[in-house]
């Protein structure tokens, strides 16, 4: 978890207990219910670690499907690269038979 994850998490819990404990003084609930401003801040905590977990597992995901891309790039390489032997070994097979045939044609 990166400095600014957990910067964002606290943020989050204070402006949880700001905003319930404001909004139960706004409706006149002279003693403020600790229980109502715990649960909401248990509540937004939660939702943060949620979305950092989220977060983490899409980052897990993005290196795997990169190493992946990598090793598939290495293998067409790869791949091409015997092809294309392959296909000069073909070519100069051809060539050859070619002028042998060629050279008991005209001779």
């Amino acid at each position: 978890m990166e400095t600014r994850d957990t910067v964002f998490f606290v943020v989050m819990i204070l402006s949880s207990f700001l905003l319930s404990f404001e909004w139960l003084r706004r409706f006149t609930y002279k003693p403020s219910n600790p229980l109502i401003i715990i649960s909401v801040m248990i509540l937004i905590g939660t939702l943060s670690a949620m979305l950092i977990s989220i977060d983490g597992r899409l980052r897990s995901l993005e290196e795997k499907m990169e190493s992946k891309d990598r090793s598939l790039r290495a293998n067409i390489q790869n791949t091409e690269n015997n092809m294309e032997d392959k296909m000069n070994e073909l070519v100069s097979k051809v060539d050859n038979a070619i002028y042998e045939f060629n050279l008991r044609k005209y001779h």
